[in-house]
């Protein structure tokens, strides 16, 4: 049997199609699924409208602010000295 070549579609036999059994066109377990899904959204913004902004909201949006406000600094590592060879001085 030849392979078909990738622009040509490969015939289907009508015996081969009618033995072909499975699916549903009932999609009345996946309306259900969505419609559970979007009453538990619904759910969570009237809560969430009726208790305003919990605590854990207002540290994150706190924490977020003071973030913003805070200048950012840069470090800048420098290598040692050419007499120290690599190594760190003690000073006691």
């Amino acid at each position: 049997m030849s392979k078909p070549k990738p622009d040509e579609l490969a015939a289907i036999d009508p015996a081969a199609l009618a033995q072909v059994t499975g699916g549903t066109s009932d999609s009345s377990g996946l309306v259900a699924a969505l419609n559970g899904l979007l009453d538990s959204v619904k759910q969570i913004q009237t809560t969430s409208q009726a208790n305003g902004l919990n605590p854990q909201d207002m540290m994150l949006f706190m924490m977020l602010m003071q973030r913003q406000q805070q200048s950012t600094t840069t470090t800048v590592a420098t290598a040692p000295p050419w007499w120290s060879q690599g190594g760190t001085w003690i000073v006691r």
